[in-house]
Parts: structure tokens; C-alpha cells; sequence
């Protein structure tokens, strides 16, 4: 690991905890205030107890916080990791947090003095809000950062295929990840040419003159075919330069979907799964979940519902809603239901065909519509009628679907489950005209990989994504 590196990931740690710490400390003056001042409720003895105890006790709860959050390993920086996935962390960490200061408290009574346990309660809430905002900051200040170029590192990318064509158009585009790609290495390309902006410098066997001469942090490997012996010696030219490796799966639609990890006394083993995650009770927890939030959500958002289809009305000549067919699950067809965006004709001359950026198909309110997702709220409807589900593949149209199926023989399985209102590749911003073959990979992993917890983050980034997703159009 070059010096560079070390010491910015030391940084970035410094940076959490010390954030972690003033937000603990905080977080004891706001649980006294709630306590005692907003909220007081019942006060043994009528009066607030002395505030001294709680302002000596604020350091050692902070510092309990710290030295937990190290154990469990919230300190561990792991680049990629989305906001909601840090949160859940949290929450358990805290958890752990709580039950350990409680066990404080009843150690450490000053005389008569007793700290009050729901104070402590509230201190929990408080801290958890904190740190997660705390936290929250660091990564808009860290992402701000490498996005401007600072902090970044430099990445060479060795070996070609569709793990690696992936790879290369996430970083692209999520600049904020801080990771600059210098060259392409791959046997399989033209030197000197380009792909998605990207050199590429040579042969897989030149790495190591290339990295003499080329500054580099971080080596991401993609050579599935490549045999042992070969790649540990490539990766041995990494290692002599203090060169982070990275190794990207070979297969990647297979072990995305089919294997999972396993182990027998801590030797790494990798198990064919056999069928899919979403069965027998899961899919009972699933359908209440839809309907529950599906019909409460209708209702909510009832008033936005008739704004948007007065604004449709008022702005274009045409229906308020489009009705189109698309493939369901079990290969069942149904009609969606959505807000129309664009022309009446649309579609007259082209037949069916994507949206793409920049579209004159599109009304000035469909643009906005179009851009925040909101011509799909009717799909709400769909959803409690248990033709879509809230979180799933997205639906396609039959003739769409004939044609990916020819070209992907993985691509039927997407219809195993109900299509989705959001989806795990949609969250990832892979939306629009980005290649199907890619949004495959993240769908048939959402259904293999299903939980509910895993489709309430998808909720939640979703709608966080509304704002900042690129392809939206």
C-alpha cells in the first residue's frame, strides 16, 4: 500500500471518529433538554436534577461510543458503500451503544446521585440522528473532494469483458467513488485506442513496464480465463510497487446469481444455489408489505396525484394516463397504468423504442415528470392489485422482452417474480439506454439475494436517487 493511500485512509478515519465523538457529546446535552425542559412529563422530586453529573458523564458516554464502533467495525472504510447500508450499521452499533451505557450507569452512581435511564434512552435517539448526520457530511465533503480531483486514485484496469466493460461505466459514472482510470490493459483491444474515454496502453503482459512508468494506486483485475500461476505473478508486479489489487469475479451474470459463499472451519467455499430466495413465507411477507405501503402510499399522495393529471390537462392535448401492456410475472401480460409524458403520437412513427436525453417526444411536463419519476405513481394501483410489486425488475413491453430473451438466456428469469415499481439496477442509476445486459446482472441478483430489509433500502435510495440520478429521461 503506497504512503499516499495509508495516510488518507487514515484520515478518513481520524475524520469519523472525531465527528462520532463531538456528536455523542451533543447528543447528552440534547437528551437533557428533551428530558427535563421540552418534554418533563413526570420529575422525581419536581425539580430538574443537577446537570454537572450528566456534563461528566458526556466524555465517557462518547468515548463508549468510539471504543464500540471500533470493535464492531465502524471504523473500517470500505469504498462503494452506500449511505443506507452505513445507516443499518449504525442502528445495530448503537444498539450495542446503549446496552454497554447502561451497564455504566449502574456502576457509576455518584453518591445519591442517579442518572435517569430514559435521559439515556433519549441520548441513544439522539446520538444515532447525530453521528448518522455527522457521517452524512463527511461523505459529501469526501465525495465533493475526489469528484474535484483531490484524494483520487489513479486505477489501471487489466483485462476486458463484461465485469470490466461494468466497472468502467460505474466509475465514469460515479466520479465521487475517487477512482481516476489511467489505461486499459487487455489482450483483446487495439493499443492506442479508446473505450469509453479511456486509453488503452498495451497487453496484460506489460504491466509491469507500464507500471514503472505510470503512476498508479489501485489495479483492477478481469481475467476469469487467466490461470492461476499467471495471475499471481501479475499480481507479484503489483505488490513489488505497492500497487492496491483489486480482482473482479469472472462470470459475473453466473455468480451474481447462482453461487453464494460458504465455508467448512474457515476454508472459503462456493455453494450452487438451487432456486430462488422469494418463496413460501417470503413471498407471503412480501405481498402484505406491497399492500400495506402500496395503499397507504395511494392515499398520501392522492392530492399530488391530481395536481400532476390537472397540469397534464391544462399543458397538452391528449389523455391524462397511458395504459400499456407489459410482461409480468410468469411471463403474464397486464396493463400498467402511468401519466402521460409525451405526444399523442409519440410513438407513430418510431413504434416502440426507449426514451433517450434530450427527447422531443416529451411534454414541458413530462420533462419534469419524467425527470423526478412521478409518471409512475399510478403504478401504485398496480401494485395493490398484485400484478407489480414495489420493488422488483422493472416491467418491459412484450416486444422488448422477446428480443433481450433471444439475446440473453438469463433474461426469462426475470419474470420468476412480480416486476417491481423500483428496482435494485434502477437504484444503482442504471436506467434509460444503459446496456440491458448490465441491468440483468443487478435484477437477477435483487432475486436471489431478496430480504426485506434489502427492498425497504431500495425504497429509501430510490427516493433518494429521485434527485441525483443521470439517466433519467
Amino acid at each position: 500500500m503506497s504512503e499516499g493511500f495509508r495516510v488518507r485512509g487514515q484520515a478518513r478515519t481520524v475524520r469519523r471518529l472525531v465527528v462520532d465523538f463531538l456528536a455523542a457529546v451533543a447528543a447528552v446535552a440534547a437528551a437533557y433538554q428533551f428530558r427535563f425542559t421540552v418534554y418533563p412529563r413526570y420529575i422525581p422530586g419536581g425539580q430538574p436534577p443537577d446537570p454537572v453529573p450528566y456534563v461528566a458523564a458526556a466524555p465517557v458516554a462518547a468515548l463508549t461510543v468510539v471504543v464500540v464502533f471500533a470493535l464492531v467495525g465502524m471504523y473500517r472504510l470500505r469504498r462503494g458503500l452506500l449511505f443506507i447500508d452505513e445507516v443499518f450499521a449504525l442502528v445495530g452499533a448503537m444498539a450495542v451503544v446503549f446496552l454497554v451505557v447502561l451497564a455504566e450507569i449502574g456502576l457509576g452512581r455518584i453518591g445519591t446521585f442517579t442518572y435517569s435511564r430514559l435521559t439515556s434512552a433519549y441520548w441513544a435517539v439522539a446520538a444515532t440522528l447525530l453521528v448518522a448526520l455527522g457521517r452524512y457530511l463527511i461523505r459529501r465533503y469526501e465525495a465533493g473532494r475526489r469528484a474535484g480531483g483531490v484524494g483520487v486514485e489513479r486505477a489501471l484496469l487489466v483485462g476486458w469483458g463484461t465485469a470490466a466493460n461494468l466497472l468502467l461505466q460505474r466509475l465514469r459514472m460515479f466520479p465521487d467513488f475517487g477512482y481516476q482510470l489511467v489505461g486499459i490493459l487487455a489482450d483483446t483491444l487495439e493499443p492506442g485506442t479508446e473505450v469509453g474515454g479511456v486509453r488503452v496502453m498495451g497487453g496484460v503482459g506489460e504491466i509491469g513496464p507500464i507500471l514503472e512508468r505510470c503512476p498508479v494506486d489501485t489495479v483492477f483485475f478481469t481475467l476469469p480465463d487467466l490461470p492461476s500461476e499467471r495471475l499471481l505473478e501479475l499480481m507479484d508486479r503489483c505488490r513489488e510497487r505497492q500497487v492496491e489489487v483489486r480482482i473482479l469475479p469472472g462470470m459475473l451474470d453466473l455468480t451474481s446469481t447462482l453461487v453464494r459463499a460458504d465455508q467448512i472451519d474457515g476454508i472459503p467455499l462456493l455453494r450452487l444455489r438451487h432456486g430462488l430466495d422469494i418463496q413460501g413465507p417470503k413471498t407471503v411477507v412480501k405481498r402484505v408489505f406491497d399492500v400495506v405501503v402500496a395503499g397507504l402510499g395511494l392515499v398520501l399522495v392522492s392530492p399530488l396525484l391530481a395536481l400532476i393529471a390537472l397540469a397534464i390537462k391544462l399543458t397538452s392535448s391528449g389523455p391524462v394516463l397511458i395504459h400499456q401492456e407489459r410482461v409480468g410475472m410468469h411471463g403474464r401480460p397486464f396493463t400498467t397504468h402511468k401519466f402521460r409524458s409525451m405526444r399523442v403520437d409519440a410513438e407513430a412513427e418510431t413504434g416502440p423504442v426507449w426514451a433517450s436525453a434530450s427527447d422531443p417526444r416529451r411534454t414541458p411536463v413530462g420533462r419534469v415528470l419524467r425527470r423526478l419519476s412521478l409518471d409512475e405513481l399510478p403504478q401504485l394501483w398496480n401494485v395493490v392489485r398484485g400484478e407489480m410489486s414495489l420493488v422488483g425488475p422493472r416491467p418491459e413491453r412484450p416486444n422488448f422482452v422477446a428480443e433481450f430473451s433471444r439475446q440473453l438466456p438469463r433474461y426469462p428469469d426475470r419474470h420468476l417474480v412480480r416486476p417491481g415499481l423500483a428496482g435494485w439496477a434502477q437504484a444503482n442509476d442504471l436506467r434509460g439506454q444503459t446496456p440491458v445486459e448490465e441491468r440483468l446482472i443487478y435484477d437477477l441478483y435483487y432475486i436471489e439475494n431478496w430480504s426485506l430489509a434489502f427492498d425497504i433500502k431500495i425504497l429509501l435510495i430510490t427516493l433518494a436517487r429521485v434527485w441525483t440520478h443521470k439517466n433519467a429521461y
